[in-house]
């Protein structure tokens, strides 16, 4: 009985055992045997070639054996054909089974890409069907869960941390700590003149000095153990890369049994987690005792104050932070490491760029230290740091996991499928980059990466594509530049004939976003975007004066937008700054704007000088206050109170005409003419003053119009510029302020007399003009209709600005047209005297001049007031079929409607009047969202009916005493300042009639 029972209790473990065993197995048989054949099988259906998988293992067996081989020995000679040595499986599959191919990483098939179109699908993921592909064994110890490797919310967070602490002004604010940590490498090689010098290990100390100097507030010394063991896992998962682990039950296994890698790994994780928890607890110590009153600003001290954040939803776990220093441990220093190491390699080789690169850093610096502006025309440095990022990439490729099926070009990606991105192959696609795509070529990025990549970024990817961008990108590059350009400054260099050429990769999950808004157009550049190009083909355009009378200013006023226009079509997008512009020149898809039925789109803030000179009116604002703000402008230059302007235009026309009489048979220059003229009547009208009162203020705006367009090119930093401004002031911004300062006084000077006379009874309201309203609305007592003492004086700019500016070129170019076509002066004048005869305009008089409406339309279509208008993209919306998301934006452009050949026909660039003699309507033929001198939709410019109509009084009383013809002087300069104007005035000769 004792013997079957012990026999019994005896079997009941070995079955659970062999039970254990058996479900293991079959787990193990379904995903390494069946899982991999049954998905070959629909891969195989879907049309997809390449290795068929081997059990367990794939095709990882092929790839190591290959990888073996090619690392043998080092390369022979100097090639940059690095892709059959780094990726030899890669190289020879493509020969087998083309550009896209599967293979097996033991039982997971990848796709890989390799053609631009499909990588650029693959990026926009529109399906949301990709995720980052898990790491394993050391690599997951070595990244951990941060940046690189996290998902979802988690990765947006952990984003924001490094956004803010690797970009702007953060990135500026490094520029000093960069310098000085290379100034101390550059002082040890003074006693390395003449001798070799072995650069990757130079730049492994320099770069592991600027990170810790820069994110961690510390040094290289400081942080060497950190570095040493994460290099050393960097090496282990080098040597595990061809591992194969088991999907699913690998955790069970690891708990079961460690491979000496996995212990070596867990030993070194634990020693870098154990120097983090130090100097984390260490910065938590001087802020407990007082000796710093926070964790600091740095990106140490950012995941600090997220790791005590009180909100649950903004904290980040210790794990979190440990994971976020790891990660900037290793990339910040290992990327600019090697990009730098590479680019010593192939300047030493090609001298000739070496020259060059220091040519360039001599002119823009001297012997000075790099500075921000400096660093930003270093135009040829970056066409090198672009030309080795192409030939030496820091990552070979990037994968990613399908959550759900879908397809990609022509191929169908079955849920569970993986995907990887070719980046040698992109880099190296002779299609793309022409026959020497394996030369050392910068030159071929000296249009920028659009021209450079026949404008398809997705062809040039070194730090990644999609969303996912290597945050720390642009720190990499301005660290480049600034080691490169003080190097460049005290010493020249050849290849040793010690080196030896021998690529390793070292495999850094690093990526790059592609902020594409589904349209072409010139890639973005560092900072700038595309303003520097733009700067400099505005430099060029507007250089000397217009050959001839032509009215195609264009390209002129807007050569960058014309050249891109040709390259890209009508509908594209360029980079201001870091902001993103679809530019739209199709009515329809302007009409689609002005009707914004998504409520989507509202204007884009001034910054800068214009901020300053048109501060948050009527011109800038949006929402609640700009209601408020239109509806008194509405009351005030609309219906009655414009027909009651009518005297005051009259009479300053009458004193401007007063004084011509010395002019006849001479010449007079009449754009300054109609500057007094407009300003006099903004003056009376709107302000109950006179030109002489208001000179003070139109002399300091015109200032800060001149010092705006002065700054039109200079790029600000997106949510950081008020903080900025009181670090630093330019030399601008501080005129700009003093011009403020000077406006603002005197609006208030001229708002003080007008309630003094209020109160001791002299005036018994504010009056009914425009100030007059504004200050009944600053004494409002209903707070909902009240407005600000700040509002008020931005009102009061925006009418003194654009009430004289508008007029003042309208007039100016009006009488240009005319002196060229007198037969179209001839009828108005026909007009003007058969409806006033030799009398004053009148309100019944001034409705009847057709022609003279006419004519002011077409001087309207061909010289608009302003040539463009921006909008920012509030919340994503779909125009035409352009999806645009939140935060990016458009701008309409105006000359391109005004002279489309299409709407306008083939006279689209001639003065012929005759096209509105029907109306606008069917002028434009019946679009009316091809004629936008004033804007569109709600937001069309208040005054227009105001500059309308002192325009055809003035134009009225001017033909009803002169004719006048162009004066042999007049150069044609077309110049855009805040509005488009005679650079050079307009000179006539007046004739008596």
């Amino acid at each position: 009985m004792i013997d079957n029972l012990t026999a019994s209790q005896m079997l009941i473990p070995m079955a659970l055992c062999l039970g254990f065993l058996g479900a293991a197995l079959v787990i193990f048989l379904h995903k390494m045997l069946l899982k991999p054949l049954l998905l070959q099988r629909r891969l195989n259906s879907l049309g997809a070639r390449g290795p068929s998988y081997k059990f367990f293992f794939g095709n990882t067996l092929e790839m190591k054996k290959l990888r073996q081989a090619s690392m043998a020995k080092p390369m022979s000679g100097l090639s940059h054909d690095i892709y059959s040595r780094l990726q030899p499986h890669l190289s020879a599959w493509t020969k087998t089974y083309g550009r896209n191919f599967t293979f097996w990483f033991g039982p997971l098939p990848f796709l890989v890409l390799s053609e631009p179109e499909l990588v650029k699908e693959a990026a926009a993921d529109r399906e949301k069907a990709f995720r980052k592909v898990e790491p394993q064994g050391v690599v997951k110890r070595m990244l951990g869960d941060g940046l690189v490797t996290s998902d979802g919310e988690k990765w947006v967070k952990m984003r924001k941390l490094a956004n803010h602490a690797f970009f702007g002004e953060s990135l500026k604010n490094m520029t000093p700590a960069m310098i000085a940590s290379t100034e101390m490498m550059l002082e040890r090689w003074k006693n390395r003149v003449g001798e070799e010098v072995e650069v990757y290990e130079e730049f492994r100390f320099l770069t592991a000095e600027v990170i810790s100097r820069t994110a961690f507030g510390s040094n290289f010394a400081e942080g060497k153990r950190i570095f040493d063991l994460l290099t050393q896992m960097g090496e282990l998962a080098v040597a595990s890369a061809f591992k194969v682990r088991l999907p699913g039950i690998r955790y069970l296994f690891t708990m079961i049994y460690k491979s000496r890698d996995d212990t070596e790994a867990d030993k070194l994780e634990h020693g870098v987690r154990a120097a983090i928890l130090r100097m984390m607890r260490k910065r938590e110590e001087m802020v407990a005792s007082g000796e710093a009153e926070n964790f600091g600003s740095d990106f140490f001290g950012l995941l600090l104050t997220a790791y005590h954040e009180s909100d649950e939803s903004k904290r980040i776990s210790e794990d979190d932070l440990i994971d976020e220093c790891k990660t900037v441990y290793l990339a910040g220093q290992e990327t600019t490491n090697t990009l730098l190491s590479w680019i010593m390699l192939l300047l030493s080789i090609h001298t000739d760029w070496q020259e060059k690169a220091r040519k360039e850093v001599q002119t823009h610096f001297g012997d000075r230290a790099p500075d921000a502006d400096g660093i930003s025309k270093l135009k040829t440095l970056s066409m090198i740091i672009n030309e080795t990022l192409r030939l030496y990439p820091p990552a070979v490729g990037m994968a990613r996991k399908v959550v759900k099926e879908v397809q990609i070009g022509k191929h169908v990606l079955p849920k569970n499928t993986y995907f990887t991105i070719d980046t040698l192959a992109l880099h190296q696609d002779p299609e793309i980059w022409g026959e020497d795509a394996l030369q050392f070529n910068p030159e071929r990025f000296s249009d920028g990466v659009a021209k450079a990549t026949k404008n398809n970024a997705s062809a040039f990817v070194p730090f990644g594509i999609g969303q996912r961008v290597c945050a720390g990108a642009n720190f990499a590059a301005n660290e480049s530049k600034i080691a490169l350009a003080m190097i460049l400054q005290r010493y020249a260099f050849t290849l040793s004939p010690a080196y030896v050429h021998s690529p390793l990769q070292i495999p850094l999950l690093l990526q790059r976003r592609l902020n594409s808004l589904g349209a072409r157009g010139p890639s973005y550049k560092f900072f700038f975007g595309n303003t520097l190009e733009m700067k400099k083909l505005r430099q060029a355009s507007m250089a000397k004066p217009m050959s001839g009378l032509s009215h195609d200013i264009y390209p002129r006023l807007q050569p960058h937008l014309s050249a891109w226009t040709k390259t890209y079509g009508r509908n594209f997008t360029f980079w201001f700054g870091p902001r993103p512009f679809l530019v739209l020149s199709e009515p329809d898809l302007v009409k689609e704007v002005a009707a914004d039925r998504e409520k989507a789109y509202r204007k884009v803030e001034p910054r800068g000088v214009m901020k300053r000179m048109l501060g948050d009116g009527l011109l800038t604002s949006d929402g609640e206050k700009w209601v408020k703000l239109r509806k008194l402008a509405n009351h005030a230059f609309f219906g009655e109170s414009l027909k009651n302007m009518t005297p005051a235009m009259i009479a300053s026309t009458e004193m401007m005409l007063e004084r011509w009489k010395d002019h006849v048979g001479k010449e007079i220059e009449v754009y300054e003419e109609f500057r007094f003229l407009t300003a006099e009547v903004i003056s009376r009208t709107a302000f109950g003053s006179n030109f002489v009162e208001g000179k003070r203020i139109f002399d300091l705006l015109n200032k800060m119009v001149k010092l705006a367009a002065a700054n039109a090119f200079k790029v600000r930093l997106p949510g950081i510029r008020l903080d900025c401004s009181k670090i630093y002031k330019s030399g601008d911004d501080i005129e700009a302020d003093k011009l403020e300062q000077g406006v603002r006084a005197l609006i208030l000077g001229m708002l003080r007399k007008r309630e003094e006379m209020v109160t001791n009874g002299e005036a018994e309201n504010f009056g009914s003009d425009f100030c007059g309203l504004l200050l009944s609305a600053y004494h409002e007592t209903d707070e909902s209709k009240r407005i600000s003492e700040d509002d008020l004086i931005d009102e009061c700019k925006t009418v003194y600005l654009a009430g004289q500016e508008t007029t003042n070129t309208l007039l100016s170019w009006v009488m240009l047209l005319l002196s060229i076509h007198t037969d179209w002066q001839e009828k108005a004048r026909s007009e003007v005297q058969t409806h006033l005869g030799d009398r004053a305009p009148d309100a019944d008089g001034i409705s009847k001049l057709k022609t003279v409406s006419m004519i002011i339309n077409e001087t309207l279509r061909l010289y608009p007031p302003a040539i463009g208008m921006a909008r920012r993209v509030v919340k994503e919306v779909q125009l035409g079929k352009h999806t645009l998301p939140k935060n990016t934006y458009f701008t309409i452009d105006t000359l391109t409607l005004h002279q489309d050949p299409e709407i306008w026909g083939e006279d689209a660039l001639q003065f012929n009047p005759e096209r509105f003699s029907e109306g606008v309507a069917k002028a434009t033929k019946n679009n009316a969202s091809a004629f936008v001198p004033f804007g569109i939709g709600q937001r069309v410019c208040a005054g227009a009916n105001f500059a309308a109509h002192e325009a055809k009084i003035a134009l009225a009383m001017i033909l009803q005493r002169y004719a006048f013809t162009l004066s042999p002087t007049y150069v044609h300069s077309p110049l855009q300042i805040i509005t488009i104007r005679p650079e050079h005035g307009v000179q006539v000769i007046l004739h008596a009639l």
